[in-house]
């Protein structure tokens, strides 16, 4: 099976129980901690014409669109898509979700002013591609935020493998009374064929950002206590949540 096949097929049969994650964070204090952290990395000015990469089953085309943007949603996967309209509908938002490559955007040069994503690059086959797409669709002056981290990259690395299980017996003593999300053969098969859980990030992004047009670039590698428990904080801790943002240099 082919990396872009198992990742349609991981993300379809896995989209249920993410949109079961998203709802209780839209329902909970996150969505707050997260409106606040990207309205301090965005342009001051309302609305702004959004893009949501990668958006699941989407939390932040809901919480930008609550915020008074104009928010068009893509995802490669139709069981996301299907996640995310009934998310919405729940709260009477309209949003324009479509069905897209990441990698080949269906959007006319300049279209957006904010490209945004959370946890979708690391997912992605062709990042260096995918990042230039990111960039034309984007208006002079716009930006894109990019909140992700290692994930998975203890299957390539023992430092990293030995720390996360570390990170996990810790978790288990402290909260007996969760359990982390098992991971099957499957899952893990479908992980290690993306070529973006073997890179050191966001290293790695900074440099594939600058090669894609972006002009100034910032990274914050420590926002995880911005928007998650203690718990959440503890089990990822090996994988500490970044933040790129990067603005497009005007012609």
């Amino acid at each position: 099976m082919e990396a872009e096949e198992k990742l349609l097929k991981n993300w379809t049969n896995g989209s249920a129980n993410y949109s079961s994650i998203i709802q209780e964070e839209l329902s909970g204090p996150e969505a707050s901690a997260w409106h606040d952290l990207i309205s301090e990395n965005i342009p001051d000015r309302k609305p702004l014409k959004v893009l949501d990469v990668g958006t699941g089953p989407g939390f932040f085309a809901i919480i930008l669109t609550q915020a008074g943007h104009e928010v068009t949603a893509i995802d490669c996967t139709q069981a996301m898509l299907a996640e995310a309209k009934k998310n919405a509908a729940g709260r009477n938002l309209e949003i324009n979700f479509q069905e897209a490559d990441s990698h080949d955007l269906p959007f006319e040069t300049g279209s957006f002013d904010l490209a945004i994503s959370r946890n979708v690059a690391w997912t992605l086959i062709d990042a260096q591609k995918a990042y230039g797409e990111w960039h034309r669709v984007l208006n002079d002056n716009g930006r894109t935020l990019i909140f992700d981290a290692n994930w998975n990259h203890h299957l390539f690395n023992e430092d990293y493998r030995m720390a996360h299980e570390r990170d996990l017996a810790e978790f288990r003593q402290l909260y007996p009374y969760k359990e982390p999300h098992p991971m099957t053969t499957e899952m893990i098969d479908y992980r290690k064929s993306m070529p973006q859980c073997a890179r050191v990030r966001p290293a790695w992004d900074i440099g594939a950002l600058i090669k894609a047009g972006f002009d100034t670039v910032y990274v914050d590698t420590n926002v995880g206590p911005r928007v998650y428990d203690q718990a959440t904080l503890l089990i990822y801790r090996t994988y500490p949540m970044f933040m790129l943002v990067a603005a497009k240099r005007p012609n």
